[in-house]
Order: structure tokens, then C-alpha cells, then sequence
């Protein structure tokens, strides 16, 4: 089962979303503003995203991500799998906060998911709706419009420089961090391998949407990937030499 969870957590997970956060646009907030911006397709290249496809997508986008990202959190919980006490008391209380940071960087991810994607998205279907059936009269609309891109700057649960948003994205370093200090701490890993693993945490404390976002969750199948090879490769160089052990200690017949 952890074999399966690995794969699935650390290869599948990333790769869908890198696949995504392709298409997830940044750098809108200002200029011509969430609203005005996510209300609407925008043609390719917009705001550093191959395409956005609209409010539609947004929400779409986010129903995906929001699970996907669950996963790559127990991927990360993985890697620290087994790091205890035998493994020396530094590793054992950095692979501990590992697992803080992961809890932590799990559970804002998913509020700021549920906020500023899967709501937002929904919220602006809604809104376009009331517009089409008349339901909604233009000053009406307009303070509407108001009300959400004043949401999306606000300093505690905004979509951008918020409180949430910043823990959520401090805590992925943390946790690349964290996991990087555990494993070279218990020995299971090179400094190679965590320095990919450290630059995956920073890309997506930089932001999850394009081009960031696809970078650094490239970067975690790298690393992932490279462990997982390290650790194989070091589990066939100790059983040589013990079945070598054991074949010399058979009796002959």
C-alpha cells in the first residue's frame, strides 16, 4: 500500500498538477483586477498561463487541485516514513516538524482553495446568472463586483497576500525544509537530492500558479524519483553481501 500511495502521491499528483497550474493564471489582481480578469476566457499567454478558459475553469481548476495537493501532502509524510528514534534525536524531531509543517501546509492550502477557487468560482457563476436573468440591476452588480475584488485583497483570507495564503505557502517551505533536514539527518538521502527537494518547497512558496507552480511540482518528482532510486539502489548493495553471507554459512551438500 505504500508502494501504491508513493506513486500516486509523489508521480501522479504532481504530474496532474502540473498539467494544470499550466493554465493557472497570476499577476491579475491589479491590472485589470480579479473580477474583471476571472469573469471571462483570456487568450493564451495571459498573465503567464497558456490559456485561462474561464470562471468555469477557475472552479474546475481548483476542484482538481484542492484533492491533488492532499495528496502530495501525504506524499510528503511518506518520505519521512520510519525516521524515529533509532535514527538519532535530530532526525527524529526534524522529521516530527515535517510533519507539523505538512499538517499545517495541508490544511491552509485547503482553505485557501476552498476561498478564493472553489468559492470564487462558484460566486461568479452565480452572479453572472442573476446578470443574464435580470436579477441583478448594474449598481447592484457593480457592488457586487466591489465586494468580491475587495475579498480577493483582503488581509486575512484573500486570495493573495493574506494571512491563509501566506501560511500556506511558507508552510510548503517549511515542510521541503523540514523533510530535507529529517532525511539527511537519518542519512537517507544525498544533498544533491535535497537540494531539488528545497527548490521545489521554494517554488511554490514563490506561488502555485504558472510558471512556479508547474516548476516546483516538477521538481518534487525529481526529487521524489531520486530518492526513491537511492534508497532501492542502497537496499540491493546491503542484501548482495548478506546473501553472500548466508550462502558461505550453508552447510554443504
Amino acid at each position: 500500500m505504500k508502494q501504491i500511495l508513493w506513486w500516486l502521491c509523489l508521480f501522479v499528483a504532481p504530474a496532474v498538477l502540473i498539467a494544470i497550474e499550466l493554465f493557472h493564471p497570476a499577476g491579475f489582481t491589479t491590472s485589470p483586477g480579479m473580477y474583471q480578469f476571472l469573469s471571462h476566457a483570456e487568450p493564451p499567454h495571459e498573465h503567464s498561463a497558456l490559456a485561462y478558459f474561464g470562471p468555469q475553469w477557475w472552479f474546475t481548476l481548483h476542484m482538481i487541485q484542492t484533492p491533488m495537493v492532499g495528496l502530495v501532502a501525504v506524499g510528503l509524510w511518506l518520505m519521512v516514513d520510519g525516521i524515529g528514534a533509532r535514527d538519532g534525536t535530530a532526525a527524529m524531531v526534524a522529521a516530527w516538524l515535517a510533519r507539523a509543517a505538512i499538517f499545517v501546509f495541508a490544511l491552509y492550502f485547503t482553505i485557501l482553495d476552498a476561498i478564493g477557487g472553489i468559492g470564487l468560482g462558484r460566486t461568479i457563476l452565480v452572479v453572472q446568472g442573476l446578470v443574464a436573468s435580470g436579477k441583478l440591476s448594474p449598481s447592484q452588480f457593480d457592488g457586487v463586483v466591489l465586494l468580491l475584488n475587495t475579498l480577493w485583497v483582503d488581509p486575512v483570507i484573500g486570495g493573495v497576500g493574506s494571512v491563509v495564503s501566506e501560511m500556506a505557502s511558507w508552510a510548503a517551505f517549511a515542510v521541503s525544509f523540514l523533510v530535507a533536514s529529517a532525511l539527511l539527518l537519518s542519512r537517507r538521502a544525498g544533498w544533491a537530492n535535497m537540494m531539488v527537494l528545497l527548490a521545489f518547497g521554494w517554488e511554490l512558496q514563490t506561488a502555485h500558479a504558472s510558471p512556479h507552480g508547474p516548476i516546483a511540482f516538477a521538481l518534487l518528482i525529481v526529487a521524489a524519483g531520486w530518492l526513491w532510486w537511492a534508497t532501492r539502489r542502497a537496499a540491493v548493495a546491503e542484501t548482495g553481501p548478506a546473501l553472500g553471507n548466508i550462502r558461505r554459512r550453508a552447510p554443504l551438500r
